[in-house]
């Protein structure tokens, strides 16, 4: 429930933030009440019974106005100039927000919003028009706030604040900014709706919230601050900007004025409040599941050094029962770098008592390689961890046309290469790799990996989660067709920056493991493959016997244009999706990619919006269905799905990727790179960045490697093409997704 008093701002609208548009029309309707009704019927009766007549609105609006009154003096309009600042990836000269002084020595708290870049100056204005020179004091990363301080004193008042115990669900709260003109406050007044929010970390209002009054104060009937606006993502994750999409949605955040309070206090000793991490990894388990248990340490990082280990059950943090992984998720989310928690910890039937002291940055993993890959037999029933994964099907089950028995995309939690129990797993050895320099045959059945068994790619996981990048690894494996048990040992390699053009001999080996995969699970109902062209088609095969091109109609959502080869093959296809393609001709696309189709078992899709126009975020459903009905109608590979596009559609591919539950593994930029805000908070532990290309100016060069950088500190595998053919670049490194 909320009501607006200032001029409203188009949700899709980039230029409340530049600071030049004259504020003149717009702080005029500060003066009128809005009222939206589009609420829950509790709602419409608390409106009906304080409206039902114009006193009671008169009391009201008085009572507003009087408590915007009080709180105005403490409230300062910011104009950020100059540096780094930028808006949808645009530079600005000049962005606009708010602030609330909180001493009378000129210290101002605001969102870090706004001051993301390197500002040049900051100046503050009050309501009388006076400007003061600010410096940024230090920045809160976690809560997002900063703590500013003017050079030379004023005539400074320092807002006054609820006690942390007064704030409750219900109460009238009210959003204020300074952001059109100095001299008044844009309003906007709603109930607070809910309180340990984002990890226990904020308050949440149904007022307005936008950039309009980011960093300035919550307020309540008194007109005493119970909180600083900031833009926070519901998720709890992201950057300064994350939680921005939700902006004048009746979803708004604060942090409580009297933690904002001790925030700053620690603040000014000019140190960065930074993100805290503990380092480890949890096994799978359901979202309810009291069963926390840890799939893996960070080598050198906080849980390791005191001593968590694998397998060990997280029982409690900090006194609290662990019932469910988002308790966890809390208490490390909403802690700094240098803050400890205390772990009890099941081993076994021991129990133990760990002190962690969380860093803000984890020691660099550098992906282990020793050279293998597998091959996914279509019989096979192996399948990619993705967490989600049947949900998704589920969703997008149905959406294609005649398809109403569209199996889901597993989602197992074991993989296995075969129905049968067995001893080993097959693998191929990549040319130009550490195995293959070890001399060892070009196909291997691996029995142990450094004594550990490795009879599924579960068990092979498991062994590899202790190998680390120079570690040395002992093999034991026969040779297929041989019962010779052999031992070799090597050293395992960091994984290579540039992509390895495959050998054919490799290529033709995958082929063999696959088919020799397939024998083994192979019976009547399951003979004969179904062929590719049940896809239902709205176009001829190409003229060439070995190339075929289809359309997947997805009804309101568009279509999909696929291409794929008739050659028989038992391994399972990797899927290519093209997302910035809308300029270009079909034939130059399947001319770039046909020598691809066969060698590599590729299937390369095109999806098409209705409007035939560039994709965006809002094409994610289109491109999702997509890949659920090439996996079920092709049997392909969830393991080898990637995504390519330009500096464009880069936002787009990484959505794909990280946004949610998918099974996109890989990214392929043929321009621009990954913004490294984006991978600041995210696990990249099996996923992949391919950069086809780097800039020339000494600008773009160095923001390209901030992203890589950026790109590997949060495990991702970031490659480069080794020729100059993208198209064959990204073909092997589809291949290369699946190796070790």
């Amino acid at each position: 429930m909320s009501i607006c008093m200032s001029g409203g701002i188009h949700k899709h609208t980039i230029s409340w933030l530049r600071g030049i548009a004259s504020p003149v029309s717009r702080s005029k309707a500060s003066v009128s009440l809005l009222f939206p009704f589009a609420v829950v019927p509790a709602s419409l009766l608390i409106l009906a019974l304080l409206f039902s007549g114009n006193t009671r609105a008169d009391e009201l609006g008085n009572a507003v106005r009087t408590a915007v009154g009080k709180a105005d003096p403490s409230i300062v309009r910011l104009r950020v100039i100059g540096g780094e600042q930028s808006i949808d990836g645009e530079k600005v000269n000049s962005l606009v927000t708010t602030g609330v002084v909180i001493s009378d020595d000129g210290e101002i708290l605001t969102s870090q919003f706004a001051l993301q870049g390197n500002p040049e100056a900051i100046l503050a204005e009050d309501k009388t028009g006076n400007r003061a020179n600010l410096r940024i004091i230090a920045t809160d990363r976690v809560r997002r706030m900063v703590l500013l301080k003017a050079e030379k004193k004023g005539d400074w008042t320092p807002a006054s604040s609820t006690a942390g115990e007064s704030i409750q669900i219900g109460q009238w709260s009210i959003a204020l900014g300074r952001f059109y003109q100095a001299e008044a406050s844009n309003v906007s007044v709603g109930i607070l709706s809910a309180t340990g929010r984002i990890h226990g970390m904020a308050i949440q209002t149904d007022a307005k919230v936008s950039p309009v009054n980011y960093g300035g104060p919550l307020i309540d009937l008194d007109g005493r601050v119970l909180g600083i606006l900031v833009p926070l993502s519901p998720r709890g994750q992201g950057n300064a900007s994350s939680g921005i999409e939700w902006y004048d949605s009746g979803i708004g955040f604060a942090i409580p004025m009297q933690d904002a309070l001790k925030i700053a206090d620690r603040l000014r000793n000019g140190k960065d409040l930074k993100p805290g991490r503990l380092g480890v990894k949890l096994a799978s388990a359901g979202m309810f599941s009291s069963d926390i248990r840890v799939a893996g340490v960070v080598p050198k990082g906080p849980a390791s050094i005191a001593g968590l280990q694998r397998n060990d059950q997280l029982v409690s943090v900090d006194g609290r029962t662990i019932e469910r992984v988002s308790i966890l998720e809390e208490a490390v989310a909403s802690r700094y770098s240098g803050d400890s928690l205390t772990l009890q910890v099941k081993r076994g039937s021991e129990s133990l008592s760990l002190k962690v002291d969380l860093m803000d940055e984890l020691p660099v993993q550098v992906p282990p390689y020793l050279g293998f890959t597998t091959a996914k037999s279509k019989k096979s029933k192996e399948s990619k961890v993705v967490p989600g994964a049947d949900a998704i099907a589920k969703i997008l089950d149905g959406a294609i046309p005649g398809r109403s028995n569209t199996k889901p995309v597993p989602a197992a939690e074991k993989d296995q290469t075969s129905a049968e129990k067995s001893d080993h797993v097959a693998l191929v050895v990549v040319n130009d790799s550490p195995a293959s320099h070890a001399n060892l045959p070009a196909r291997i059945e691996l029995l142990k990996l450094n004594d550990q068994q490795t009879t599924s790619l579960s068990e092979l996981k498991t062994a590899m989660s202790d190998v680390t990048a120079d570690s040395k690894v002992k093999v034991e494996y026969r040779v297929p067709g041989s019962t010779d048990v052999k031992v070799d040992e090597f050293a395992a390699e960091a994984r290579p920056e540039v992509v390895t053009p495959l050998a054919e001999e490799v290529l033709a080996a995958i082929e063999l493991t696959a088919g020799a995969s397939s024998k083994l699970v192979e019976d009547d109902e399951t003979n004969n493959d179904p062929p590719a062209a049940a896809i239902p088609s709205n176009g001829a095969a190409d003229a060439n016997a070995d190339l075929q091109r289809k359309e997947m109609p997805l009804e309101e959502r568009g279509k999909a244009v696929i291409f794929s080869s008739t050659v028989p093959s038992k391994t399972s296809p990797g899927i290519v999706i093209l997302v910035s393609t809308d300029d270009v001709a079909e034939e130059q696309i399947l001319n770039r990619w046909r020598p691809f189709l066969a060698s590599h078992n590729l299937v390369v899709a095109v999806p098409v919006n209705p409007e035939k126009s560039a994709l965006s975020a809002d094409d994610i459903p289109l491109v999702m269905t997509t890949i659920q009905g090439i996996a079920s109608e092709f049997k392909a590979d969830l393991r080898r799905v990637v995504v390519v596009g330009d500096a464009d559609q880069s936002k787009l591919c990484w959505q794909l990727a990280f946004g949610g539950p998918s099974p996109v593994s890989g990214i392929a930029l043929t321009s621009g790179w990954i913004s490294s805000a984006e991978s600041e908070s995210i696990d990249g532990s099996g996923y992949s960045v391919l950069l086809l290309t780097s800039p020339g100016d000494a600008q773009g060069k160095a923001l390209f490697a901030e992203s890589r950088n950026g790109l590997q500190k949060a495990g991702l595998w970031v490659a480069r093409p080794a020729e100059d053919n993208p198209e064959r670049s990204v073909a092997d490194w589809t291949v290369l997704l699946r190796a070790f």
